[in-house]
């Protein structure tokens, strides 16, 4: 299971050099507080609470998603795996061209089981903010 979940992780960071240095890795801060923000999210999400929610998205996805209303529609519509996983572990941040991408893996009430790479970056007071999640289903796993 390692083996695939690195091998996936490998597919949705393809941007990345194939050696990154300790330097090109965000720092143990950095990585709790993107960790705490992500959390933060899935778990306003499992309780339905769309404000808490949307302000964890970065400017740039609240300016595209202009109400928590509609971002909740959109997270609902595309990203269902998100709302009351079964559970979820935390498998870190890497550095991209595009700012750091944090890994979680998402075990749905269905048995399947997700990789979802979250895209972050720094709001104007320079807290960290969700600024986009690619999911991507972990192969071989049973609905």
């Amino acid at each position: 299971m390692l083996k695939n979940l690195i091998c996936v992780m490998g597919m949705l960071l393809a941007s990345l050099p194939a050696s990154i240095s300790a330097a090109q890795m965000p720092d143990a801060t950095d990585t709790e507080l993107m960790q705490s923000v992500i959390s933060l999210q899935l778990d306003a999400f499992s309780r339905d609470d769309a404000a808490t929610a949307y302000a964890q998205a970065s400017p740039v996805i609240q300016a595209k998603f202009q109400s928590k209303e509609i971002f909740m529609a959109m997270v609902r519509q595309g990203y269902a795996v998100l709302f009351q996983p079964q559970r979820v572990e935390f498998l870190g941040a890497k550095e991209t061209p595009d700012g750091p991408v944090f890994g979680v893996q998402v075990y749905a009430r269905d048995g399947s089981s997700w990789i979802a790479a979250y895209q972050m970056m720094r709001d104007d007071t320079r807290n960290w903010r969700i600024n986009g999640c690619q999911l991507m289903r972990v192969a071989g796993q049973q609905i």
